[in-house]
């Protein structure tokens, strides 16, 4: 007797466990943020004009709120193009949001931008316009290369003319070390 309800309490657990859900799919859509409509994993993006790549995003993730028409996006990576197509520089953040209309970016959380001359710029959070073509903060910002450093609160950088403008709070470091000075 004891054998036959040991048998049926292991066929009734075996019954229950193979017919439970991993996840139900309501806790998955209860996850995600409010107003997301569409959530991807390892998303990579591409935007050009007339056939040349101006910039390309990849992040882990994105959700996009079709009533915004924004992706927000997790740990990303934004390569910008010259007018040729070349690269430019790379950005790297936590976080960031894409509107789609207008192509704006805004980039917050470890925001680190390489340019391929060798200098490194940091702020916490970067705009980029697309209309314009130019990213700007309002942030405190670091740019550095080999034997400058530029502390400043807010600049604005020209993708096109390859202008830079710092804002306030402007302060240099040089190093010359090892350059004759």
């Amino acid at each position: 007797m004891l054998i036959a309800i040991l048998a049926l309490c292991l066929a009734l657990g075996f019954r229950i466990y193979s017919h439970r859900r991993e996840t139900p799919p309501e806790s998955v859509v209860d996850a995600l943020p409010s107003g997301t409509d569409l959530s991807l994993q390892d998303v990579q993006y591409t935007e050009t004009s007339q056939g040349i790549r101006r910039w390309s995003l990849a992040a882990r993730s994105a959700a996009y709120d079709a009533g915004q028409g924004q992706s927000a996006v997790q740990d990303m990576r934004v390569e910008f193009f010259d007018r040729e197509g070349r690269l430019q520089m790379v950005l790297t953040a936590r976080e960031g949001l894409w509107t789609q209309n207008s192509g704006d970016i805004v980039a917050k959380g470890d925001v680190v931008v390489k340019a391929v001359e060798g200098y490194t710029l940091s702020s916490e959070e970067l705009r980029y316009q697309s209309a314009t073509d130019q990213v700007s903060t309002d942030k405190p910002v670091r740019l550095e290369d080999n034997n400058l450093q530029l502390d400043a609160r807010g600049m604005r950088y020209g993708l096109k003319d390859r202008s830079l403008k710092l804002f306030s709070e402007v302060r240099a470091t040089l190093n010359t070390q090892g350059t004759g000075f």
